[in-house]
């Protein structure tokens, strides 16, 4: 299937649009040769085209098995980081396996991605993001996944969020991000009992310089860690953006031993009464706040939880809702 793909590509020179599904991403490495020549050597193939055309790019790998290292050291990082040499590439989708030493791009200099304003990226960790995000300086939109298995750790890969880190990276896109996602999850090794523990190392400011910043969606341990005992929380006006028009805070990590949110209804109220009584100074131009779950269903929150938020919401004249989002 690789080798059918690549020679396919290698005859669409005016490619507009390419989603590559699961089956078809399967295996990159010919096509990743492919792009790596037309695009990142500096004595180009003529042969093969530069894609000058090709704008939205969804390269959708499968989720690295279990016990992957075992079996081959073998990363796609060098398969997909020449999607960032597009010329004229605005939107990508895909997943970046981290690197196993030091990140590198696979040409002579890094891309100038300065037309990409939407990027999805699945598995890269902090500080390999940021590596990323520092060619992508006119980003407007950023869905990015947080991911950790035991099998998978390295340098890169390890059980701890890193908000300090994920800030710096962050900071590349402050002066042009508007919507940004972070989903978070951590999978069974196998024969693993319960999810393995994760900490969170560094300032809970992460996202409070990103002054453009519209649409924040993250999970609640985020910002609010994992329970009332967590370190270095500040509360939500100082950790938010200012400009932020809708806050919404999720459920992902809740199947971690550390959640404590299905029991902390009253400190979870306090933490967002203390902003959203003062809103219009800490965050003049919010319009909404959002508990979205993924995992619970709205039943499964407390219900002075759900009373409390809504009223609040009506009390401070901005739209709260909760909802649950069917995982895909």
């Amino acid at each position: 299937m690789d080798a059918f793909v690549t020679l396919l590509l290698s005859q669409l020179p005016s490619l507009r649009r390419l989603y590559l599904d699961k089956n078809f991403a399967r295996e990159s490495r010919l096509m990743g040769m492919m792009l790596r020549s037309a695009l990142c050597e500096e004595s180009q193939h003529s042969h093969l085209p530069s894609f000058t055309h090709l704008q939205d790019v969804s390269v959708v790998y499968p989720g690295l098995g279990l016990h992957i290292r075992r079996f081959t050291d073998v990363r796609n990082s060098a398969d997909v980081l020449p999607l960032f040499y597009l010329p004229s590439v605005e939107q990508i989708t895909t997943l970046v396996d981290n690197p196993a030493a030091t990140f590198m791009w696979p040409g002579k200099d890094p891309p100038k991605s300065s037309k990409l304003a939407s990027l999805d990226l699945t598995m890269l960790r902090e500080g390999p993001l940021g590596q990323v995000l520092s060619v992508t300086r006119g980003l407007r939109k950023l869905q990015w996944d947080w991911y950790y298995r035991e099998d998978l750790q390295d340098d890169s890969v390890t059980d701890i969020i890193n908000l300090d880190q994920i800030a710096a990276d962050l900071s590349h896109v402050q002066e042009t991000l508007t919507d940004l996602t972070i989903t978070a999850a951590t999978d069974l090794a196998e024969a693993a009992p319960e999810h393995p523990e994760v900490t969170f190392r560094g300032s809970f400011k992460t996202f409070s310089a990103l002054q453009m910043l519209k649409n924040l969606e993250v999970p609640i341990p985020f910002l609010l860690g994992f329970s009332p005992l967590e370190p270095n929380v500040v509360g939500l006006g100082e950790a938010l953006p200012k400009n932020i028009e809708w806050l919404t805070v999720t459920d992902d990590l809740c199947l971690q031993r550390e959640w404590e949110w299905a029991y902390e209804t009253e400190y979870l109220l306090r933490a967002v009464r203390s902003w959203l009584q003062d809103w219009k100074r800490f965050t003049p131009r919010l319009r909404g706040f959002r508990l979205l779950s993924r995992i619970y269903k709205v039943r499964d929150w407390d219900p002075e939880l759900r009373e409390g938020l809504r009223d609040m919401g009506a009390q401070a004249g901005i739209q709260v809702q909760i909802i649950r989002e069917e995982l895909k």
